[in-house]
């Protein structure tokens, strides 16, 4: 199942997945959370809040978009600056 995650550019929906492997999006789903579980991928960020109207998620000018999932690598890692974490183990620009 990785491999299909590993020829990906894109992240990927379950519906997408689910035809590469020739098995239900049910099926599949056990499977991803495996995955998940063991950090090997990811659920896609998608746009959730527009950050303008601060209608905590029920902005009606974003859509709900389908789960994606992606693999996770070194190069994909998100930076914990981004969501606003420090970690005590990271050594400091003083």
């Amino acid at each position: 199942m990785l491999t299909v995650f590993e020829t990906a550019v894109t992240p990927l929906s379950l519906p997408q997945i689910a035809r590469q492997l020739a098995v239900s999006p049910e099926q599949l789903e056990g499977m991803i959370q495996h995955w998940v579980r063991k950090g090997k991928i990811r659920q896609s960020a998608a746009l959730t809040e527009c950050g303008s109207c601060g209608s905590n998620g029920a902005c009606p000018f974003v859509m709900q978009l389908p789960r994606t999932y992606e693999l996770v690598t070194e190069t994909s890692a998100i930076p914990l600056s981004t969501v606003n974490i420090t970690c005590s183990h990271a050594p400091s620009n003083a």
